[in-house]
């Protein structure tokens, strides 16, 4: 008999009820909100926090609370946005007893969908979880120079120190090079390679997103001859096609 390969113990009915919730926002109860910000930790909290910068960009949430609630009154939280949530805070136990879902099915879902949370930011908090005292002390000692003596508080966390550095412009999702630098110099040569990796699937990315565009222009030239004509009047000569 054939051996047959196994699969990992996926609970499927759990996937398609998550795309299925994905598909529609998922208004938060107070009560909801409220259990999740009491079973979270300060350290979870900031993680949180640090994780929607981008999402909640327009908004300056004081708190969890605050910060879920606007999102989910503005119809930018859905099922899967707070499963994802829970998933990255390693909350896995709110995640199956608010959302009724497991590790491995949030994982299956993310796989094949969108992300709430940007690359970056989980980069970052990776990170951040990676490192410990000493580490931190000699990075923020490393960023004197290009912060200034004041702006380094030895007790920063690093989620803490990367947040000063996005305001002045030193850190953002397409500018490591100064943090990868400064990992290197405390070698710490495995979270260097982890911001390489990085660049390297958003590099991919990008370089993706333009072979696709460039082929359905091409694709489109094919099928019509005069559309190509007419861009190149209004590149070259401002006619109008």
């Amino acid at each position: 008999m054939k051996s047959v390969a196994s699969w990992p113990s996926v609970d499927w009915t759990g996937v398609l009820l998550l795309q299925l919730l994905a598909t529609t926002l998922y208004m938060m109860s107070a009560e909801v909100i409220h259990h999740i910000e009491e079973a979270l930790d300060e350290d979870e909290k900031k993680m949180l926090l640090f994780l929607c910068r981008d999402v909640a960009a327009d908004v300056s949430p004081l708190n969890v609370r605050d910060l879920l609630d606007n999102l989910s009154e503005r119809g930018k939280l859905s099922a899967m946005g707070l499963a994802e949530l829970l998933y990255r805070v390693r909350r896995f136990d709110l995640l199956k007893r608010i959302l009724k879902m497991d590790k491995m099915t949030v994982e299956a879902h993310l796989l094949r969908h969108p992300h709430l949370i940007s690359d970056y930011r989980v980069l970052m908090t990776e990170i951040g979880e990676d490192l410990d005292k000493s580490d931190m002390s000699s990075l923020i000692f490393l960023m004197r120079d290009y912060m200034g003596r004041g702006k380094t508080v030895k007790d920063k966390s690093f989620l803490d120190l990367v947040m000063e550095l996005e305001k002045l412009n030193l850190v953002a999702p397409d500018q490591l090079d100064l943090l990868e630098k400064c990992l290197k110099n405390i070698h710490r040569i495995d979270l260097k390679t982890k911001i390489q990796k990085y660049k390297q699937a958003a590099q991919g990315a990008e370089t993706g997103y333009t072979n696709a565009f460039q082929a359905s222009f091409l694709n489109l030239s094919l099928k019509d001859p005069s559309y190509s004509l007419r861009v190149s009047l209004e590149q070259v000569c401002g006619i109008p096609g």
